[in-house]
């Protein structure tokens, strides 16, 4: 066994994770916002996502499995990891649903299905299809199955909390990470990149854009969007050590506060037509890598690295709370027939503030107390076992 690699906090990713974040927020807030879409090419932030959540986990993970760390407590750190901000935000949309059905009768939806978008949501499993089916169940060990079941009503397989689908992906290949881990040699590693990306190009081609994965016909072309992006940055991660020499010119100079600004020019620019594809192919598979081998070799400005920490620990409830609180603020305008996009774009303004505020305190006051108690729990059974 080797021993556990000191731990290193990679501040400049937190930072590109927290501005893609924010990006995603003010996309779907471009109704108040603006008269067309903010950042219009935002939705490639998901895969933005997915290639540094593979970085970051192969980082801290990838050591510790060597070292003996089963599949239970892997899934059991990642089910702590984001579950509770998860739950918040399926629950924010429940409550946002019994609210609209008190406050506008007409858009009266059954307590059944309430129920049923609340308890499929709890358990991460997407509505799909009319027909009711399970796709994959996970490891058997973990004691839980993936079950899309859905309707043709619905516009995503998480109606509750939209930006949910990502995170149904994320949990897929985590546990694909841990399942096969002992298989996931460089040369295995390239090839499932190289599938997913072939898949990933059929797909988009066929699509005409990226931006899928999150309702029920388009969720079997999620699989090659986040099997590539994550297994790419596993892979980014284990091949730093040989580029550290050659990268060394990253050492100075702002490429940090370029890479960031890289990122807002990416969302920004939104090809037409057959171009569409092309760019965002192009992104994911150049422009993206090379922001995070930039953001993971540059050193991080002291002065910044308080506030690149906080755009990290910002970035995931602000993704995660961000469109049930658009559906609860947007809802309550027009029960009390306040019309928000008569006052853009200080009122998306505004939504977008509230937002990073109550995504802040959230992470204070309940997210990170609860993944400490659920951290102890775990650290007691293990030892009791």
């Amino acid at each position: 066994m080797q021993p556990a690699a000191p731990r290193h906090v990679y501040l400049n990713l937190d930072a590109i994770r927290g501005v893609a974040a924010i990006s995603v927020m003010l996309y779907h807030f471009s109704p108040f916002l603006a008269d067309g879409k903010v950042l219009p090419s935002s939705y490639l932030a998901v895969d933005l996502f997915f290639l540094l959540s593979g970085f970051v986990i192969a980082h801290a993970y990838d050591r510790k499995i060597e070292n003996g760390m089963g599949f239970g407590s892997f899934v059991a750190i990642r089910l702590i990891r984001l579950y509770p901000l998860y739950l918040a935000g399926t629950l924010l949309g429940f409550f946002y649903l019994l609210v609209k059905n008190r406050l506008i009768p007409a858009e009266y939806m059954p307590l059944s299905e309430v129920g049923l978008q609340l308890t499929t949501g709890m358990f991460f499993i997407p509505l799909v299809s009319d027909a009711y089916h399970t796709i994959f169940p996970l490891n058997p060990a973990s004691g839980m199955f993936f079950i899309p079941l859905v309707s043709d009503a619905y516009h995503t397989i998480f109606p509750l909390n939209p930006a949910s689908w990502s995170l149904f992906f994320e949990l897929i290949v985590n546990i694909a990470y841990v399942a096969v881990f002992v298989l996931l040699s460089r040369r295995m590693l390239t090839g499932i990149v190289v599938v997913s990306l072939v898949l990933l190009v059929a797909a988009s081609v066929f699509a005409g854009t990226l931006d899928f994965g999150m309702t029920g016909k388009t969720i079997v072309s999620g699989l090659p969007r986040v099997t590539f992006s994550f297994f790419l940055g596993v892979l980014l991660c284990r091949s730093m050590a040989r580029w550290q020499g050659s990268l060394g010119f990253l050492r100075r100079g702002l490429w940090v506060e370029g890479a960031i600004l890289l990122t807002l020019a990416v969302f920004a620019i939104a090809p037409a037509g057959g171009a569409r594809v092309v760019y965002d192919l192009a992104a994911i598979v150049i422009v993206f890598p090379i922001m995070v081998a930039t953001g993971a070799v540059a050193p991080t400005a002291p002065l910044l690295s308080g506030f690149y920490g906080w755009l990290g620990r910002i970035s995931y409830p602000i993704y995660i709370i961000h469109t049930p609180m658009l559906m609860i603020i947007a809802g309550a305008g027009k029960a009390f027939s306040i019309d928000p996009f008569a006052h853009h774009p200080w009122f998306g303004i505004v939504m977008a503030v509230s937002v990073v505020v109550i995504a802040d305190i959230a992470t204070r006051v309940y997210d990170e107390p609860v993944r400490r108690f659920l951290q102890r729990q775990m650290q007691r059974a293990r030892a009791v076992a």
